[in-house]
């Protein structure tokens, strides 16, 4: 008897023991949605965090395309401090609720910040602390301080971050993580590229015109995470293709004889790398693969004979090779390698790699590295020849 009396108490102490003592209440979360870092004077970090106001994002859409709640959907707030976690307790500190970073979706770090800071120290916060996300999408502001970027307001989505992230997905450009970031820091044969957002004026109206963050090239890491370079579009489009992180799905280029051009859209985008021993050192060949289809043609052919189709097939395809292998040697003036042939080479030669690894950017100056594309024209659209 006594037995039974005493396990009803042991079982209600138990359950009382084990409720949650630091649980917090959604109404009492404040849910960031953007992060912007930027150097700040004294060697500090300027953090600055975009916190949505979920109250002001109800009401219903004006004629603008965004909602009524549009200016005042979200608020900037900013500290600086001597790391990231310091200069994010200072913001904590200026809120009635607890941050949460988990619903991330950007996080902006200035061009600044990335010449003239230690970067591995800011990354070091998203790889140890478990309450990152790391799926966030990582990108370089130009041109300007990154927490303007969180401050502008954005013709069809409500929260810039939101539409940063937007603009990469739609267009393929998914591998931008903050975790892909780190893995590329911290392997040996690989650099990071990130995508670089810039300050432009778009004309909303005929007597508007409005500040926009626009994608606007990528950036070329070290492995000290400084900026090399910053590609423009056309050599970004090459430069993503050929890192394996997506690409944009269209091409157009100019015909031979400079009457005309060629459209096509591009599906099933693929690229291989393979390399050879050339004497004492390694030789690679860097291959890209697609499927194209022609949705545009202002040239003089008639697309419907099997003669013009074969010649526009190889003739875009000794354009896109010239144009990539003009992309590969720039980067490779530069020194980081953004496609990943080290960690090819260190999977097939890790014995050569060995003793290649500490110095690999300079080395890869001076790799052999040849590129060369295979794209199948697949579909000259529903017309021959140009429409008259």
């Amino acid at each position: 008897m006594r037995f039974l009396l005493l396990l009803p108490c042991c079982l209600l102490a138990s359950i009382a023991l084990s409720a949650c003592t630091d649980f917090v209440e959604p109404n009492q979360l404040a849910f960031v949605m953007g992060t912007a870092v930027d150097r700040a004077e004294g060697g500090l970090i300027e953090v600055s965090d975009q916190i949505v106001i979920p109250s002001q994002l109800s009401g219903p859409p004006n004629r603008g395309g965004g909602s009524s709640g549009d200016a005042g959907s979200s608020i900037v707030m900013s500290a600086t401090g001597r790391d990231v976690f310091e200069a994010s307790e200072k913001i904590q500190r200026k809120m009635s609720r607890r941050l949460m970073t988990s619903h991330r979706i950007m996080l902006a770090v200035s061009e600044a910040f990335f010449n003239e800071n230690d970067a591995g120290k800011l990354f070091d916060k998203l790889g140890r602390d478990p309450a990152n996300n790391m799926r966030d999408m990582t990108i370089v502001v130009r041109g300007g301080s990154a927490k303007e970027i969180l401050m502008l307001r954005h013709p069809l989505e409500r929260l810039t971050s939101i539409a940063a992230g937007k603009e990469l997905q739609i267009n393929g450009l998914t591998k931008f993580s903050s975790r892909q970031l780190i893995l590329e820091h911290y392997t040996d044969g690989l650099r990071p590229l990130l995508p670089v957002l810039q300050i432009e004026k778009v004309r909303t109206s005929s007597k508007e015109s409005t500040p926009f963050a626009a994608l606007s090239g990528f950036a070329v890491l070290n492995k000290q995470l400084r900026i090399k370079g910053v590609l423009d579009e056309n050599e970004s489009a090459a430069a993503v293709w050929m890192s394996g992180k997506g690409a944009y799905q269209g091409l157009t280029i100019p015909w031979k004889n400079g009457k005309g051009l060629l459209s096509f859209r591009l599906v099933h985008l693929k690229r291989t790398i393979r390399t050879r021993s050339c004497g004492d050192s390694k030789c690679a060949e860097l291959e890209v693969k697609a499927q194209a289809y022609l949705v545009e043609n202002t040239t003089s052919l008639d697309m419907s004979q099997i003669r013009n189709m074969t010649d526009t097939e190889r003739y875009m395809n000794a354009e896109i090779q010239r144009d990539f292998q003009r992309t590969m040697n720039k980067i490779q003036q530069w020194g980081p390698d953004i496609f990943g042939i080290g960690e090819h080479l260190h999977r097939h030669y890790p014995y050569w790699w060995k003793s290649r690894q500490h110095d690999w950017d300079e080395r890869f100056k001076t790799l052999d590295v040849t590129v060369k594309a295979d794209i199948s024209l697949i579909s000259i659209g529903s017309s021959g020849g140009q429409m008259k």
